[in-house]
């Protein structure tokens, strides 16, 4: 068995890079978590979401492409993950997810602090993002992180982005 790395984040928290053979794994997590918080989204586009970003094959590609992927990690046990990669903006926070147990607990401040950091690290001066329109909560807590909303794209996505 291969040892498995994890980067600690805070008390409790972690997170475990996820390399392109185990691409599944996201994606298994991915389907039960977008059902839940896209459930005001037609289902036709989430289904094509989850099959055009989270399919194993996808997730797989983006992770060989650059785009790094992380289990985040509660005492141990998946709770979520999250995505990032450099773009020529800056630094794109692709995906951040919790089940739903672990959502309101700060962990999500300690997950942007992570990416902000990769970001400096890079010598990049923006993080980024796209959130769903009807993610009022998730708009919220960006916002209260020092994220502005920048532009709207197909009634859908609101991009917000962090000036480092």
């Amino acid at each position: 068995m291969i040892p498995v790395m994890t980067i600690p984040l805070s008390e409790g928290i972690a997170l475990e890079p996820v390399p392109p053979e185990r691409s599944g794994e996201v994606s298994e997590m991915a389907y039960p978590i977008y059902w839940e918080v896209y459930a005001k989204n037609p289902p036709e586009r989430v289904e094509w979401f989850l099959k055009t970003y989270q399919s194993p094959e996808s997730i797989r590609e983006q992770i060989l492409s650059g785009t790094v992927y992380c289990f985040i990690l509660v005492n141990g046990e998946r709770a979520g993950y999250l995505a990032y990669e450099k773009d020529p903006e800056g630094m794109r926070l692709s995906k951040l997810y919790l089940l739903k147990e672990y959502r309101g607990r700060g962990i999500g401040g300690h997950l942007l602090e992570y990416v902000e950091d990769r970001a400096r690290e890079e010598d990049l001066r923006r993080v980024h993002l796209e959130v769903n329109i009807y993610r009022t909560a998730s708009r919220h807590f960006y916002e209260s992180h020092g994220y502005a909303e920048v532009d709207i794209l197909d009634g859908y996505r609101i991009i917000m982005a962090k000036s480092l």
